[in-house]
């Protein structure tokens, strides 16, 4: 005896409709309808459904990825314009820094002033642009010694 159980779909209503398929259309009903037991029935009403499926998933997909989009471009110009304003602050900064500095060097010969200019780009790369006051600092005091 086979113990596996066989599931019954409850039937549904059915509407019948008559169709017309042009030759290649009917030639490939019948090369396919194996795929749904033979029935072709079943076959063109899987057919229809995926079809119908497919037509909805590009529409949804298309909200989806303009939604997207929106989102993620909204995100973006949102983190660009953070980044801007975080610049213009450190470029303040460096400009503070700088015109601080400038006063107490006055007397520096172009040639000395290029040579702090290869030294401390030397450092940024080195250093991945992390540069320490402190460490600068206490360069410049045994530089000086």
């Amino acid at each position: 005896m086979n113990n596996s159980k066989v599931e019954y779909k409850p039937k549904l209503p059915r509407v019948k409709k008559t169709y017309a398929f042009h030759a290649d259309v009917a030639e490939l009903i019948e090369t396919h309808k194996y795929e749904n037991r033979g029935r072709e029935l079943d076959f063109v009403s899987q057919a229809i459904r995926n079809y119908c499926a497919e037509i909805d998933g590009e529409k949804s997909l298309d909200v989806l990825c303009d939604r997207i989009y929106k989102i993620v471009s909204a995100e973006v110009d949102s983190q660009t314009s953070r980044m801007v304003h975080m610049l213009f602050k450190i470029a303040v900064e460096m400009a503070i820094q700088n015109h601080m500095l400038a006063a107490g060097y006055v007397d520096l010969t172009d040639r000395e002033m290029k040579n702090i200019r290869y030294k401390c780009l030397d450092e940024v790369r080195k250093s991945h642009g992390f540069i320490l006051f402190e460490k600068a600092l206490a360069a410049e005091k045994s530089a000086g010694e």
